[in-house]
Formats: C-alpha cells, sequence, structure tokens
C-alpha cells in the first residue's frame, strides 16, 4: 500500500508504535548491555509465534530507508496550504545530505549529484572561499561568489547563465506533488529497484 493510517485514542501509543516500526525496518545495528544487534533481533524472544517472527524477518530484508518525524515540530506554521508538502520535501533532501532549509539549494545539489559533479563543486567552493561547502550552504547568499565560480567550474557553463540561475533560483523554484513524486522516484532509482523509502509522520 502507498499509505497506512495509524488511528487510536490519546496515549494509546501510536508514537510508540511508528517509531518501534521505523527501527525494525530499517533494521540498523544497535547496542544494547554491551552486544550489538540488529532491530529485528530484539523481537526473537518477544515474539511466540515462530510464523510472524520469519514474517517480520523478511520484511525487513528489503532495502528500506525510514523517515521519522513529527509533523508539528518540522512544519512551517505560515506556509499555509504546502506546509505539508515542504515538510516531506525537507526530509527527503536532508536524507540524501542535501540542504534541507533551502530546497532551491538541495535542487541545485540533486542536479549536480546525478551529473557525478557534486564532489567536483565541494572542491571548486572550498578552493574559492576556503570553506567547507556544507558548513557554508545555509549562509550561501553571502558566499555567492564563490556559488558562482565553483558551478561555473563543475557544470562548465558560462558565469553568465550560472549567475542567471544562482540569483533566480529561489525565486524560480517550483514545489508540486508531481515534482515531489519525480524527485522521489529518481531517488529510488539510483538506489535500485528494490529499494523503499517510508515516511512515518507523527501528527
Amino acid at each position: 500500500k502507498n499509505g497506512i493510517w495509524v488511528s487510536g485514542f490519546f496515549g494509546s501509543g501510536k508514537s510508540h508504535f511508528i517509531k518501534v516500526l521505523s527501527y525494525l525496518l530499517e533494521n540498523a545495528d544497535h547496542a544494547h548491555n554491551g552486544e550489538q544487534r540488529r532491530a529485528v533481533d530484539f523481537f526473537a524472544e518477544k515474539l511466540s509465534d515462530a510464523m510472524l517472527f520469519g514474517d517480520l524477518k523478511k520484511v525487513v530484508a528489503a532495502s528500506i530507508d525510514t523517515v521519522l518525524f513529527n509533523i508539528d515540530v518540522k512544519a512551517d506554521h505560515r506556509s499555509g496550504r504546502d506546509a505539508l508538502l515542504q515538510v516531506f520535501l525537507k526530509l527527503l533532501n536532508e536524507k540524501q545530505g542535501y540542504s534541507g532549509d533551502y530546497p532551491h539549494i538541495a535542487h541545485m545539489e540533486r542536479h549536480l549529484d546525478e551529473r557525478g559533479l557534486l564532489a567536483v563543486f565541494h572542491e571548486a567552493f572550498e578552493r574559492a572561499s576556503w570553506d567547507s561547502w556544507l558548513d557554508e550552504r545555509d549562509a550561501w547568499e553571502f558566499h555567492r561568489d564563490e556559488v558562482v565560480a565553483a558551478l561555473t567550474e563543475a557544470l562548465g557553463q558560462s558565469e553568465g547563465s550560472v549567475e542567471k540561475w544562482v540569483d533566480g533560483g529561489e525565486e524560480n523554484f517550483s514545489l508540486t506533488v508531481e515534482n515531489f513524486a519525480k524527485w522521489v522516484k529518481r531517488y529510488l532509482d539510483r538506489k535500485g529497484p528494490d529499494h523503499r523509502i517510508m515516511f512515518l509522520a507523527d501528527e
């Protein structure tokens, strides 16, 4: 299914349930009492039904990224009807290592990354500014010239065309449900045909 609604009375454990579910689906290593175990292994002694545990192990064997968040904490309450969409994009961008606060900067990083040029841009920016891009990207407006120089080098385009994008990128960035779905699909396509991403949004 594309989406599942978890419903229940206040205090019934919905938030706890989806938190545990996110750990299970990602199935990363966790330390407990001095030993390292996969998330699913903590359930070996908790489930008496061997068939259920077998099904659980089958589910977590899939390649899954989970993104767990509280929508009320992450949403910008001034952004109106697109607030939810902005949160989902922010978290998708952060999951990929792109800027979470500036979607047009994340879009630039995605464009470079898909062309294998993101590392080239990072190196060019650091040479131009003597600072790391990851440390300074939230202050990109103060590094406008260095961004232009690094993009010009990475993309091999004219400085004029790069300046046009840098100066108008934020204003011209278009966030729609269709664009978001396209970016999710491109992310999944790069991960392989069996990869999944699951957003677990706590209301």
